[in-house]
């Protein structure tokens, strides 16, 4: 009987395959155009299926009449305009972890961030060093506001946080802006920069396959003379005593173990700063998730119930900094952080929403590969640590605003100082 199981099993899972790969193989084929259509049509089909909840902001009816009419724009457009109308279809659903992502083949041979006066060049090459540090004006003519509405279409603009976060991705994807109408093709842009002294100046800036550009001119691996939060990126997770202050900075860049082999597991060192506080004059706790993109929540858990009945847990002992980087499982430990302890926060506010769709899965579309994130879960603010019955936080909240919101301007970034930690050291 038991053989007979086995064999049933694995004819249903061998047809179940077969199943599968045949729906798929529908939409496989034809022409340019047809391919095309045939991708938007496996979007269309697929993804009310395997969103835990598509409709919840744009309407079934809008999404359908959305794919509709970029099913009939494809012969006149070019596959940029394609792939740009496919990032908005994803974006007006309003789910920032649903959306659709190509692996472009050119980028522009520059950094940008947006800081609280504008967006600025924070690295480039030596060909385009003038324009290091100076804030952007306009891209091939077109003003910097107009751009911004040209992209924000394709961006889910809920809050500020996302917008800021945004932008400057797509400020150097030619094919991005060739697609919204920026620029007329994907080899060069000029650039119109204002410096320091208000005068403006034209680069023009070429392409370059993406991964073979020449080096930045700014060493990207932060030594000492950077501020706390800009130092070791590579790291998810590190921490450093202050001992003047008596403060204890943890730097959480990343809610998932290190891939360095010879860093410590994360279990080992979240138990590790635990004993470190006991063992040392702490005055002050500072957990620095700022550039925080997420991962798995439940690595913070420890640190929060020590906490929790530690003599840390008041407002001038305990400090969180957030920022536009805060997103997905960050966004989670925040919020109970918040919920369960007396912490301050410091900085700017979230990208993520506290109540949001999350616990991403892929799909492909058949013939551009071009993949598509889906949220299967909604984890919802007020609900997030059933434990804790204290305290509720509004599920409509767009983002999650800090006690004290502190920008970083780029005087503040030439000059390698942090106002954030600034700030919580100096109270």
């Amino acid at each position: 009987m038991s053989k007979f199981i086995k064999i049933s099993f694995c004819f249903v899972l061998i047809f179940s395959v077969i199943f599968s790969t045949g729906c798929e193989s529908q939409y496989l084929g034809g022409d340019r155009n047809a391919k095309w259509k045939k991708d938007l049509s496996y979007l269309e089909e697929a993804l009310p299926k395997k969103h835990a909840n598509l409709f919840f902001k744009t309407s079934k009816e809008q999404f359908h009449n959305d794919i509709s009419s970029l099913k009939n724009s494809v012969d006149k457009s070019n596959d940029d305009e394609i792939v740009a109308g496919i990032y908005k279809i994803m974006a007006s659903i309003g789910d920032a972890h649903s959306s659709a992502y190509k692996e472009f083949s050119k980028v522009y041979p520059i950094q940008f961030y947006y800081f609280k006066e504008g967006i600025y060049v924070i690295n480039t090459t030596s060909q385009y060093r003038e324009a290091l540090y100076s804030k952007l004006i306009k891209v091939n003519g077109i003003d910097i506001e107009k751009v911004k509405e040209s992209i924000i279409p394709l961006i889910v603009a809920e809050n500020e946080g996302m917008v800021k976060k945004g932008i400057p991705k797509y400020l150097i994807m030619p094919e991005i802006l060739h697609g919204i109408k920026i620029v007329p093709d994907t080899e060069k842009a000029v650039f119109t920069f204002e410096d320091d002294k208000g005068e403006t100046f034209d680069v023009n800036i070429k392409s370059v396959e993406r991964g073979k550009s020449d080096k930045l001119i700014v060493n990207q691996s932060y030594d000492s003379s950077y501020p706390l939060y800009m130092q070791k990126p590579e790291s998810n997770y590190w921490y450093k005593y202050l001992e003047k202050e008596k403060t204890l900075y943890f730097k959480y860049n990343l809610c998932s173990p290190d891939k360095d082999e010879k860093a410590p597991k994360i279990e080992d060192f979240m138990e590790d700063m635990l004993k470190f506080i006991d063992k040392h004059p702490v005055d002050k706790f500072v957990i620095d998730m700022r550039s925080n993109g997420g991962g798995n929540d439940k690595y913070i858990k420890p640190i929060i119930n020590k906490l929790k009945n530690s003599k840390l847990n008041n407002k001038n002992s305990l400090f969180v900094i957030v920022g536009r980087g805060t997103f997905s499982a960050a966004m989670v430990d925040t919020v109970v952080f918040k919920k369960q302890t007396n912490a301050t926060f410091v900085g700017e506010s979230t990208s993520a929403k506290p109540s949001h769709y999350g616990a991403v899965k892929h799909l492909t579309l058949p013939n551009s590969k071009i993949e598509v994130g889906y949220s299967t879960q909604f984890n919802e603010a007020d609900e997030i640590d059933e434990s804790n019955k204290e305290g509720s936080m509004d599920n409509n909240l767009n983002t999650f605003i800090p006690d004290k919101t502190i920008e970083i301007s780029i005087k503040d970034y030439v000059n390698k100082k942090d106002p954030v930690l600034d700030y919580i050291l100096g109270l």
